[in-house]
């Protein structure tokens, strides 16, 4: 299978997990802590939408500057307080889908030394792409579990 292919369709694949997981939550519950020190689904989110918009960066494609994503999401943040509501976060997650894809579909060369974000170390592209891959679906695994904590069924 073509590299960006595979990155097209496995980045695909979590907005389907996403609105499964996110199925059910409404504005409140997604925006409240479910246990102590646990983020809330709406600020995870968040942090997810800011990373596929620094992936995009990553692979060359361009997205309108938007500092506010790394003002409220960046790694560390306070895991509180989106800067828009449950049904906008889940827009801008969808919004990020195309124009991810597109960019998977323009890369030159998947081997090209890149800094990971997350770790400051040097990696090929494509291993730091493995990389952030995990990290949203961590996030979003966390989803699910938060929409148990909250009464809500499991979705998966």
């Amino acid at each position: 299978m073509e590299r960006g292919r595979l990155w097209r369709t496995a980045f695909g694949n979590n907005l389907r997990l996403l609105e499964l997981n996110g199925a059910g939550l409404t504005p409140e519950l997604a925006a409240r802590r479910s246990a102590s020190g646990v983020a809330s689904a709406a600020w995870i989110v968040g942090h997810l939408v800011s990373t596929r918009r620094r992936i995009v960066k990553l692979l060359g494609g361009s997205l309108p500057e938007d500092p506010v994503w790394e003002q409220h999401y960046a790694r560390g943040g306070p895991g509180i307080g989106a800067h828009l509501e449950w049904p906008a976060l889940l827009e801008a997650f969808r919004g990020t889908d195309e124009v991810l894809k597109s960019a998977f579909q323009q890369v030159p060369d998947w081997d090209r030394p890149t800094t990971n974000p997350a770790l400051g170390l040097e990696q090929p592209l494509e291993q730091v792409l493995t990389f952030l891959f995990m990290h949203e679906c961590y996030h979003l695994g966390q989803i699910g579990i938060i929409r148990k904590l909250l009464g809500l069924p499991g979705a998966i």
